[in-house]
């Protein structure tokens, strides 16, 4: 491509992350060459974090060895996985690894292109001009997407897909995509088994196809398509293949079969994010020995790194401790402590992890000391790892009454969740209340179960206020608990269907159900029809009279 001396792409804000500054300055003159003026420098990760809090990029080139303790690729996921980056930033990665391609597709996210060193101008250039034309392309679908206007998307990509050009199948791509969004899984088979009949060896679609099949509940479809995946030459390591598997499993209640399957996909692609998701699923289904193997590489391979979780450290540090190694795990939290400072949560979580330790070493003076604090943030359960923690180092000193009402409310707090269900009734198997599990999790679990029935039997019986008052105690009791956030945003909209009024703090109270459990659940198919179920209310809404 021939350079030219006026700009090429004008208005482009673009930064440069690269620990070299000879390389900064190079690639700063081959933006300068095509017109981009308005160029940021960061030499690590952290400083490239702040920047891109700060501002909003259109272009990053981002070298893949940084020589830091996070690398590009890392960097990257990072910022993906985190929603840092703005829907039209464009990541180029530069490398001198010849095998990049290749390490990329085996990663959770691939960057828009990656040059190989030493890039010149004439590359960059190239690489821009390609994407900067396929995001005009899809500029139509790109602004109904940015409004959340879901319908709107598969309108623009009809319209694309009409003229029968190059951006044909990406705009198939992103219509099934959108329908999956939209619950519409019937609709979204059909597209992808369109894609299929063009392409066979689409991954994508295949990839799209087992989705579909697995949000709609057909789970053994499911995994046999994602195991097909797996299975072939381009699809080995694809890692969301393996997710719909282990998902698929868990949903049939066989979650020992998951943790399997989530092994596997660390090993073929061995991201800190794979290792903790493996390590977790280890720690949980009760065989430490694996969950201590995947959780120390996560936590070594993001030591010091922007990309490091608290959450690592601790479930390795109850890890050591559940495997009677204490010393260890003592030593662990100590070492990390300073990196987590910040942390919300890691020193009290910390503290009753070194409650438990100090049982185990005959210490129970010490254990209550340490109990005192952690107990000072950590009062009522939630559905979460920390509340689990501290109950069993309650259980663990002799404060039996107080630990087990603290897993009871940790139950309570969201009863239909299997991960908490399994973590409560491990703690309570390991610390000699294995007597307890039927009256703290099933009963605990079939108590929530009634006051969402008893709610659900007043709507039958067309007492709708009472039946809607009832449910919303119950939301006000837990309001975290996915369960009584799915309940309650039904029985709202089957009251405004019902009533047929506009009525604005009921849509409010749904909305705010449905954003709460996108946080909570943000990969759940339950979810994704719950928001179906609202739009297709607020479409049966419009129709009507507005109330205040």
């Amino acid at each position: 491509m021939a350079i030219q001396t006026s700009p090429s792409f004008p208005g482009i804000q673009a930064l440069i992350i690269d620990d070299m500054s000879v390389q900064q300055s190079t690639l700063k003159g081959h933006l300068g060459m095509l017109g981009i003026g308005k160029v940021d420098l960061a030499s690590t990760a952290e400083e490239a974090t702040k920047l891109i809090k700060q501002r909003r990029y259109n272009l990053i080139l981002c070298d893949y060895n940084l020589n830091q303790k996070t690398d590009g690729q890392q960097l990257f996921e990072y910022l993906r996985d985190n929603s840092l980056l703005a829907a039209d930033c464009l990541f180029f990665m530069i490398t001198a690894e010849s095998n990049y391609a290749s390490v990329a597709a085996a990663t959770e996210h691939s960057p828009d292109a990656y040059l190989l060193k030493p890039a010149t101008a004439a590359d960059i250039g190239d690489r821009l001009k390609t994407q900067l034309e396929k995001r005009a392309a899809l500029l139509p679908i790109s602004q109904k997407q940015l409004k959340d206007d879901l319908p709107g998307v598969l309108g623009e990509c009809d319209n694309l897909m009409a003229q029968q050009n190059r951006w044909f199948m990406q705009a198939l791509q992103i219509k099934g995509q959108t329908l999956l969004k939209l619950g519409k899984n019937d609709e979204a088979k059909g597209t992808y088994r369109a894609a299929l009949e063009k392409r066979p060896e689409l991954v994508w679609a295949q990839l799209g196809l087992a989705r579909a099949h697995k949000a709609a509940g057909q789970f053994d479809e499911a995994k046999h398509l994602a195991q097909q995946i797996i299975q072939s030459r381009e699809g080995e390591k694809n890692v969301a293949a393996y997710d719909v598997v282990a998902e698929a499993l868990e949903a049939q209640g066989d979650p020992q079969a998951a943790m399997w399957v989530l092994r596997d996909a660390a090993t073929v692609v061995p991201s800190a994010r794979r290792q903790r998701i493996a390590g977790e699923s280890a720690y949980r289904n009760g065989d430490l020995d694996t969950a201590k193997e995947f959780l120390h590489k996560a936590t070594k391979a993001t030591k010091g790194s922007v990309i490091a979780q608290a959450q690592d450290t601790l479930l390795l540090a109850q890890t050591l401790v559940d495997l009677g190694e204490s010393a260890d795990a003592v030593k662990l939290l100590k070492e990390a402590g300073p990196a987590y400072q910040t942390s919300p949560t890691f020193g009290n979580v910390a503290l009753a992890i070194q409650a438990q330790a100090e049982c185990k070493a005959g210490k129970p003076e010490e254990a209550q000391k340490l109990l005192a604090k952690a107990r000072a943030t950590m009062r009522k359960g939630r559905a979460d790892f920390a509340s689990v923690a501290l109950a069993k180092a309650e259980l663990m000193s002799g404060n039996v009454e107080v630990g087990l009402k603290l897993l009871s409310s940790t139950i309570s707090a969201d009863h239909e969740n299997p991960r908490i269900k399994q973590m409560v009734s491990n703690t309570l198997r390991e610390t000699g209340h294995e007597d307890k599990v039927h009256d703290i999790v099933d009963a605990g679990a079939v108590e929530l179960e009634n006051r969402v029935k008893d709610a659900r039997k007043l709507f039958r019986d067309s007492k709708i206020d009472e039946a809607v008052r009832a449910i919303e105690g119950a939301v006000h009791d837990y309001p975290e608990n996915t369960g009584v956030l799915l309940q309650a945003a039904q029985l709202n909209c089957m009251a405004l269907r019902l009533k047929k009024v506009h009525n604005y703090d009921m849509i409010d109270r749904v909305q705010l159900y449905l954003t709460r459990l996108e946080k909570l659940m943000p990969t759940s198919d339950r979810v994704v029809m719950m928001r179906r179920y609202f739009r297709e209310t607020m479409l049966e809404l419009e129709k009507q009279p507005a109330q205040a």
